[in-house]
């Protein structure tokens, strides 16, 4: 049997970061994660067997070797033995990579919880979401949000997630610019920033409350000036630049919000109109060299 199945990606529309604590290994983060029908593709071929197995292709053969949807695979069969009954299979997967790494955008950890829910459903739903919460959190701290089905608020180091009622019809314009973000780097550059000026330097000045506000009434998030709507805008460095020029014309093309995702590069404005979305889209490629655009429907 062929299964063609479309992953997922998310825009952080709100993300602070927290001091690390001593002793922890990562920061705490808080921030609203909305999923966007923009992802890549998963082309899976699966047999009966009497021995489960597991082969990963993919238009980018660099990406393989421990891929996020390998480990997908690896944790599932690590929490799922042999039982009397439940089907066994042999899967091949060809993973078409069409979302770039370093954007903000979580296309791996999509690429893993798409590939969890389909092996639970494969599988004959052996576990409840619940467990795979705990299994996804093994895999990365964004993927337990793409076992959900949409909005959340996501806390902690990704592992508490809180679903979110539906926001009423909303398309996204996602800009990717020419540069690329290291996550790791980023982090760096954040700490330092917390280090020299304190915490409340990076925080968000718009509030999560005030941005659920905007997207709930459908209405352009009030602002006045220079705004934030995630820490990382502070770890941009030479970029911030670009990052302004490309959302101060994303805000200007009618937008409900813009700003950076995760910790970049990726670009995005929020739209209540489709046609606004594609316009803007349009207006930035236009003006801005070496920047990709995409235009997704908030799910």
């Amino acid at each position: 049997m062929r299964l063609t199945v479309e992953t997922r990606t998310k825009i952080n529309a709100w993300l602070r970061v927290l001091p690390k604590e001593k002793g922890d290994a990562l920061h705490g983060l808080e921030s609203l994660f909305l999923p966007i029908a923009l992802g890549d593709r998963l082309i899976v071929d699966t047999s009966l067997s009497e021995t489960p197995g597991f082969l990963l292709s993919s238009n980018r053969p660099d990406l393989v070797p421990g891929n996020t949807v390998q480990q997908a695979w690896d944790a599932f069969v690590d929490s799922c033995p042999p039982a009397r009954g439940r089907p066994c299979f042999q899967i091949a997967v060809h993973l078409e990579k069409r979302i770039p790494e370093q954007t903000g955008l979580g296309a791996g950890s999509g690429d893993a919880g798409t590939m969890l829910l389909l092996l639970n459903q494969l599988h004959g739903f052996p576990f409840n979401i619940r467990q795979l919460h705990a299994i996804a959190c093994r895999i990365g701290s964004d993927v337990p949000f793409f076992v959900e089905s949409g909005p959340c608020i996501v806390r902690g180091t990704g592992d508490r997630v809180e679903p979110l009622p539906s926001f009423p019809h909303l398309t996204c314009c996602i800009a990717l610019p020419g540069f690329r973000v290291d996550t790791r780097h980023a982090y760096g550059l954040l700490d330092s920033a917390m280090a020299d000026n304190g915490t409340s330097a990076v925080d968000p000045s718009v509030s999560l409350d005030v941005v659920l506000e905007a997207l709930r009434k459908v209405e352009p998030l009030s602002h006045s000036g220079s705004f934030r709507l995630n820490s990382f805008d502070a770890a941009l460095g030479e970029h911030t630049a670009s990052f302004l020029n490309i959302r101060g014309m994303l805000l200007a093309s009618s937008a409900i919000l813009s700003g950076l995702s995760g910790s970049g590069s990726a670009v995005f404005g929020i739209y209540a109109e489709r046609a606004a979305a594609e316009a803007a889209a349009l207006k930035v490629q236009r003006r801005v060299s070496a920047v990709r655009t995409f235009v997704a429907e908030i799910l």
